[in-house]
């Protein structure tokens, strides 16, 4: 039920309390009057005729006394005359039923009355005591409670009528009033607050500020709140934007550190394909080669050209900003491009790069940002190594549930591992390994910002990087990746 129709209905019992409340007082006290003025009426009448019989008794006999009686009886059309002996004497009606209460009234003196309701609609009978010589009796008056019935019910009857009236008048001017001051401001006001629940920090509601009362005053603090949300929200969306454009700026900064280094490793492994052209060309050009030689240098020449392009093409791919866009990708071939930028180095350092991927295991990820996680872990395995080794990617379904930070449901993840067989993270130092800009390396060797732009863009993958290590024989860096649809 609406609040307004609540407030109109409390208001309408309430009014039909009170007023139902006066008007059965009113009713009440009308039938109290009534009864009186009947009362009033057979006590006057008896008096007159008790003085007159009495006058006639003395003056005339007891004859002419009851005849004075029976002619004043055929004259009355409501009531009833009637002579009754008190003292059970001759010419008495038998008082067995008369109540002895009344009967004492009427023995010392004072009139009396009583109600028979046996005779529908009821009798009253009042009773007005004389004293006859040495005899008691009574003129005893009865009259039909009939007009009194038909008097009350005529007044109940107008009474209800009336109080169904003012009722009616009162919820009408209520319910106007009702839908008016409360109903219709309530109902602004929950648009107001389904508006903002969906969004809309714009939506206000105008009251009429004349009223100033609760709604009013409740109206301009949501509009208030409207505002601060509105202020809230742009705010934070400007802030949001910025730490994004940040994020992104620190994982490319990652992303041509990592270039850097690999540059020197690329170096050389362009190195030799370029001595094989120069050499080439220098036969070519000296006339040393010839016939079908010739055509030999030149093939071997631009199949050099286009090992050499693959590499450089390869790290402008790796090295260049672009927006993280999600599309089935292809795990194995994900870790070798990977592994293929960083063969050069390792090899210097004579260490040795070993997947374990099965073919045609796929994933729903930014290529190009696992690729950068798998670079910036795989590169902190070779500089963890001071001596020659190996370092594995290996991958295995498996279903976990997520880590607290991470939170979640058990699910199905892809998990790509990389083992080295360094020296170990100290376990003071494991804890850390994630936070910005942390690093134990030498200065000019790390940022310490490889590892957490790593876990950020795996978390954005809706994953996470979990770590184990036992020093003096190698660390574990363990990708997870949501499996998604088989």
């Amino acid at each position: 039920m609406r609040l307004a129709r609540k407030f109109t209905l409390a208001l309408v019992l309430l009014a039909v309390a009170v007023i139902s409340g006066l008007q059965y007082v009113q009713v009440r006290r009308e039938l109290e009057r009534s009864a009186l003025d009947m009362q009033l009426d057979h006590r006057l009448l008896g008096h007159t005729l008790a003085g007159s019989i009495g006058k006639a008794w003395q003056f005339a006999g007891e004859r002419e006394a009851f005849t004075l009686l029976h002619e004043s009886n055929r004259f009355q059309e409501q009531v009833a005359l009637r002579w009754v002996w008190l003292d059970g004497g001759p010419g008495t009606p038998p008082l067995a039923g008369f109540p002895p209460r009344l009967l004492a009234t009427l023995r010392s003196g004072k009139d009396g009355s009583m109600v028979d309701p046996s005779p529908e609609p009821g009798l009253l009978h009042s009773y007005t005591p004389v004293r006859l010589g040495s005899r008691l009796g009574a003129i005893e008056i009865t009259e039909s409670l009939g007009d009194q019935r038909q008097h009350v019910r005529t007044v109940v009857v107008g009474t209800i009528a009336a109080t169904a009236a003012m009722v009616l008048a009162f919820l009408v001017a209520a319910m106007a009033m009702g839908r008016r001051l409360v109903g219709e401001p309530v109902d602004q006001l929950v648009q107001l607050a389904h508006r903002i629940g969906q969004g809309d920090l714009t939506a206000r509601v105008r009251l009429p500020q004349r009223a100033h009362d609760e709604l009013t005053t409740l109206a301009d603090a949501m509009n208030r709140m409207g505002e601060q949300l509105q202020e809230t929200r742009s705010r934070l969306a400007s802030e949001t934007a910025a730490r994004l454009s940040a994020v992104e700026h620190l994982r490319h900064a990652d992303r041509l550190t990592t270039v850097g280094k690999l540059a020197s490793g690329v170096a050389h492994e362009l190195g030799t394909p370029l001595n094989v052209v120069m050499g080439r060309a220098k036969m070519i050009a000296t006339g040393e080669a010839e016939g079908e030689e010739v055509a030999e240098s030149a093939n071997i020449i631009s199949q050099q050209a286009q090992h050499m392009t693959g590499i450089i093409r390869q790290l402008l791919d790796f090295a260049r900003r672009r927006a993280p866009h999600r599309a089935p990708e292809d795990v194995q071939g994900l870790v070798e491009r990977s592994l293929s930028l960083l063969r050069p180095m390792a090899s210097k350092k004579s260490i040795a790069l070993e997947q374990e991927v099965p073919a045609g295991l796929t994933l729903e990820v930014d290529g190009g940002q696992v690729q950068q996680v798998l670079t910036n872990l795989v590169m902190n395995a070779l500089q963890a190594m001071k001596r020659p080794g190996t370092v594995r990617v290996r991958t295995a379904e498996v279903r976990v549930v997520p880590p607290e930070g991470v939170g979640g449901a058990e699910a199905d993840y892809v998990r790509l591992d990389v083992e080295d067989e360094g020296e170990g993270i100290p376990a003071d130092v494991l804890p850390h390994v994630f936070e910005p800009f942390f690093t134990t390396k030498d200065v000019g060797e790390g940022t310490g910002l490889g590892l957490s732009v790593s876990y950020g863009l795996v978390r954005d993958h809706g994953g996470w990087i979990g770590v184990r290590s036992e020093p003096g024989r190698g660390t574990c860096f363990s990708i997870y990746l949501p499996r998604g649809e088989h």
